[in-house]
């Protein structure tokens, strides 16, 4: 995308926001098709194979990777396991029947929707992100069949990375239907990390990137992904907070702030100017590592934009020291701001090699910046690190073996958060800034 947007690129660019978001609606609302269950996809000939087969354009052993390989696959049987149980006499819930476990360890549809084989042990199953089968499962094995036409069929659009970082961050990182508190996190449920690029690579993949996968779903990006998930993933914590779900009463809900704002020695001196747009001492943060992120990108892919979510981010982060009203309306108009230029912009931005270098090079400039401070920030910059790299590779770019070297000190600086140390983090991106 060029230095500047003209007129009709901006109209272009919202004319796709609103395509989107009927999609975002589609795949956020449950689909009121029926849920066949995995053992109709699991038949050798579909995709239960223990190998890839033949030369259909789909792998065929995507049940079996599920079933051997992904975490979804035991996500509801982890509700009977020891942390699980402890966690819920704390709560005072059963977590294998409790609603707040079941809407992201398993597929908590309605009774109506569950077809003969569909079975609750199953976990996070095909249709929990494919969308219920009931219309799309015969159609779909006709080779050629328009994507549009599978959407219209119920098929949820998951090759679409803004429909797949909201499906993912429902769970991963909470949202009114899949609800993720500081009251979960005491009990002892694990602290929530999401990527967008990242975690589709580490699902693992139970598809091939290839040209017959381009020519049916469009061309990949990670340099891309990654954008659109800091977007998504800003998304949803402003939805949070513009929408109320911040507490009653005196106490608010923490999960929406930086855990590391409070879970410290008291003896550090942890507060910095700058850091959270100069409230005073003691306000906690918000977990704005994706906004922090966001600002960065729009540095390099949209500098004309960069000013003014600046100015929308510092408001908000001011609002944490007022009133709930006023928090609201600053999250509620820098969420504006971002569905109405941010993420059209994060989709329609193509960075060539010579801006996928520099936002590596604005990344490794938080060395100088009060955010090194925040283990949120440094572990996603890790993650991005290594999603630019391998688009440089996609460009073909050569990536330097210091470059790799320096990317991997980087990510053993963010493996340990008890062990997180700003200085060694500093020291790691002062190195990637050398290397590249």
């Amino acid at each position: 995308m060029r230095m500047g947007m003209t007129a009709n690129r901006i109209a272009a660019l919202r004319a796709a926001l609103f395509a989107l978001a009927g999609l975002l609606a589609s795949a956020a609302a449950p689909a009121a098709d029926i849920h066949q269950g995995v053992a109709t996809c699991a038949g050798s000939t579909c995709h239960g194979a223990t190998q890839p087969l033949g030369d259909s354009g789909i792998r065929q052993d995507e049940y079996f990777i599920w079933q051997q390989r992904d975490p979804h696959a035991g996500a509801t049987a982890t509700l009977g396991n020891e942390r699980s149980r402890r966690m819920g006499q704390l709560l005072g819930i059963n977590p294998q029947s409790a609603p707040a476990c079941l809407s992201c360890h398993a597929e908590n549809i309605p009774v109506a929707q569950r077809g003969e084989r569909w079975l609750a042990s199953d976990g996070i199953g095909c249709e929990t992100c494919h969308g219920g089968s009931e219309r799309w499962l015969a159609p779909h094995t006709q080779r050629g069949q328009p994507q549009a036409e599978k959407v219209a069929l119920g098929m949820t659009p998951t090759w679409q990375p803004a429909v797949r970082a909201e499906l993912c961050l429902g769970c991963h990182q909470g949202d009114a239907e899949h609800p993720i508190t500081h009251a979960m996190m005491a009990a002892g449920h694990p602290v929530l990390l999401f990527e967008l690029d990242t975690f589709t690579a580490l699902e693992p993949p139970h598809h091939d990137r290839d040209a017959d996968y381009v020519q049916r779903k469009g061309p990949q990006d990670p340099a891309r992904d990654w954008a659109v998930g800091q977007a998504m993933a800003a998304d949803k914590l402003l939805q949070g907070v513009a929408s109320g779900q911040i507490g009653h009463g005196l106490f608010p809900e923490l999960v929406y702030f930086d855990c590391d704002a409070c879970h410290h020695p008291v003896s550090d001196a942890r507060w910095l100017p700058g850091r959270n747009a100069g409230t005073p001492a003691g306000t906690p943060p918000l977990a704005d590592a994706s906004m922090y992120w966001l600002g960065v990108w729009l540095s390099v892919a949209a500098p004309e934009l960069a000013f003014e979510w600046q100015q929308k981010s510092a408001a908000l982060q001011a609002a944490t020291g007022g009133n709930r009203e006023a928090l609201q309306k600053a999250a509620r108009q820098l969420q504006q701001f971002l569905r109405g230029q941010l993420l059209p912009a994060a989709q329609a931005t193509q960075l060539d090699s010579a801006r996928l270098l520099r936002l590596l090079k604005a990344l490794t400039a938080t060395a100088s910046s009060p955010r090194a401070q925040d283990f949120l920030v440094a572990e996603q910059s890790a993650m991005a690190a290594s999603v630019m790299s391998d688009a440089l590779r996609q460009r073909g770019a050569r990536v330097s073996a210091s470059q790799q070297q320096a990317i991997k000190q980087l990510y053993a600086t963010v493996r340990n958060r008890d062990e997180f140390s700003s200085e060694r983090y500093r020291k790691a991106l002062t190195a990637l800034a050398v290397a590249l």
